[in-house]
């Protein structure tokens, strides 16, 4: 069964502990912790216990847990320093969601323009995912490559997932980015076997992260897309209020968990 879901960096101005306390007062029950390790503490061990009491206490869990960006996203960078900071990076996303209690960290790649680089960097980046599977296999977590928009991008996306066919590496479909260029529902419908979560937003056909239905997006395809590909996992709402009509927290999260519920009976 599907249930209602948001990520915690809505509004990085809010306070990570208060941000919590709002999610679970506007209905929510779970939540999806966000890109930002600054701003959560799930990067350090102190920060991760911490992390813990609060859910405890708001009777709140963790969907997924997103990996630093954009320190996070250079898996496929060609400068090995990089590459191998981001590796570590995910590594500690890892870690988090291990101790969290959730089996979904959530990967962005890296990529350029350039065609000529481009085997170069899948290289690279199978060189990275391969060893973060084997971090993440030993402690149960699955590897969820979001999709995003232009040729560059897709292309290593799909030589990835081609190359990695097994555990732990999975999907994870972004509905605002297969808006951009219009891509998202095949790459929903290719990938559906392999979705681990999902990042409801919308927009206008540039990335922005509005609440459902403040933008063009086709909810309805969407969500029986995801149904069509079996999908039982969280709607996970990856909204912000600095793209929202509703800049006020509250009001945001209000409406964010009204929408959300809506999705549910599309």
């Amino acid at each position: 069964m599907m249930h209602p879901a948001i990520c915690t960096g809505f509004d990085p101005a809010v306070p990570f502990a208060e941000s919590l306390t709002m999610i679970r007062d506007a209905g929510f029950e779970v939540v999806a912790i966000g890109a930002r390790p600054e701003h959560s503490g799930y990067d350090t061990s102190e920060g991760r216990r911490r992390i813990v009491e609060l859910l405890d206490d708001r009777r709140l869990r963790v969907d997924s847990v997103h990996a630093p960006f954009p320190e996070g996203d250079r898996l496929c960078s060609l400068d090995e320093a990089e590459r191998s900071e981001s590796v570590r990076q995910c590594t500690v996303a890892i870690d988090a969601a291990d101790h969290l209690g959730t089996d979904v960290v959530v990967v962005h790649l890296n990529t350029n323009a350039d065609a000529s680089v481009r085997a170069r960097m899948l290289d690279q980046g199978l060189r990275s995912l391969q060893t973060l599977s084997e971090c993440a296999l030993g402690r149960g977590v699955g590897l969820a490559l979001e999709n995003s928009w232009g040729e560059p991008y897709a292309e290593l996306l799909h030589a990835i997932l081609g190359e990695l066919g097994g555990a732990p590496i999975g999907f994870c479909f972004d509905a605002g980015h297969g808006n951009v260029d219009g891509v998202g529902i095949g790459d929903l419908l290719r990938y559906g076997h392999r979705l681990l979560t999902v990042h409801l937003h919308d927009n206008l056909g540039t990335d922005t992260h509005m609440l459902p239905y403040e933008g063009n997006m086709d909810w309805g395809r969407i969500i029986g897309a995801l149904r069509e590909v079996g999908y039982r996992g969280n709607l996970l709402l990856e909204a912000a209020t600095h793209d929202s009509e509703f800049k006020d927290a509250v009001t945001f999260l209000r409406q964010a968990h009204e929408r959300a519920e809506r999705l549910l009976r599309e």
